[in-house]
């Protein structure tokens, strides 16, 4: 036990001590806390290797805890070589000055495991190195996000942002996550008067002076920054309806947002837009 642990601990026994029972516990719930949250500032990547019967074991452990384990021949070092590359790729992810938890998101390349942070692919690797997989793809996708979660959620814990659920839930949110950051361009349009007071695609009704837009595939609530080309006035909207409907247009804007973006009088404008929630 090292020294701030045995201080830590004679601090807490001595409040627990003198004090009741059930304040006790609160004491040592507040105290626990607070020394986690300290720990959790400063994530700790490591990797390290070791023998068991004819296999060479290697793990990836963060703050102490293991996220990854790969296996290898005993001769082979392709189970260290794993994960000395993974904890290195990790420990230069998280130390980035532009390294934002909230934008981690699990993915998946065929049987990969792939971590993105805002969008780009961070790292990628193979859970299964070293060992020979009879596993149909399917399965072997459905491990390798599985494998991917676990990471993501373990950073996600040590930086103290809300985690993800596993199996198909959590695909669900990595998708909506991967989409941060993105951009799209291409012709916009907007909409007004007579559809004005319609119910939207989302349920809602259509209000031309709210800041929302159309979309064919962006989930509703998504959030856009939308940027005209030539103006350089910039809007952010919520998707709520979908369209447009006409070839070569890649969104279509209520009345309000033509107006922040000085596009009433023209109709149609050349857009920038980028998926900010």
């Amino acid at each position: 036990m090292d020294t701030q642990n045995r201080i830590s601990t004679a601090i807490n026994n001595a409040l627990v001590r003198a004090l009741p029972a059930c304040a006790a516990s609160l004491v040592i719930a507040v105290f626990s806390a607070g020394v986690a949250q300290g720990k959790d500032l400063s994530p700790e990547l490591v990797s390290r290797a070791w023998i068991e019967g004819d296999k060479q074991v290697a793990a990836v452990t963060l703050n102490g805890d293991e996220v990854a384990r790969f296996k290898s021949d005993k001769d082979c070092d392709d189970a260290s070589d794993a994960a000395e590359d993974l904890a290195a790729k990790l420990q230069e992810l998280v130390t980035d000055k532009k390294f934002d938890p909230s934008l981690l998101a699990p993915s998946k390349d065929e049987n990969k495991a792939v971590i993105k942070h805002d969008g780009n692919v961070a790292c990628a690797f193979n859970p299964f190195v070293g060992q020979n997989k009879n596993d149909d793809l399917k399965k072997q996708a459905a491990q390798a996000y599985d494998a991917s979660v676990k990471i993501v959620n373990a950073v996600r814990i040590a930086f103290g942002v809300q985690t993800l659920p596993m199996g198909d839930m959590a695909e669900k949110l990595g998708a909506k996550l991967e989409m941060l950051g993105q951009t799209f361009s291409g012709a916009a349009s907007w909409y007004g008067g007579r559809f004005h007071g319609r119910k939207c695609s989302d349920g809602s009704i259509y209000n031309q002076n709210m800041l929302t837009a159309a979309h064919r595939s962006l989930p509703f609530g998504t959030k856009i920054l939308v940027k005209n080309r030539q103006t350089g006035d910039t809007c952010v909207v919520q998707i709520n309806d979908r369209g447009p409907f006409v070839d070569g247009r890649v969104i279509d804007l209520s009345k309000a947002a033509a107006k922040e973006l000085n596009m009433l009088s023209s109709g149609v404008a050349y857009v920038e837009c980028t998926v900010l929630q």
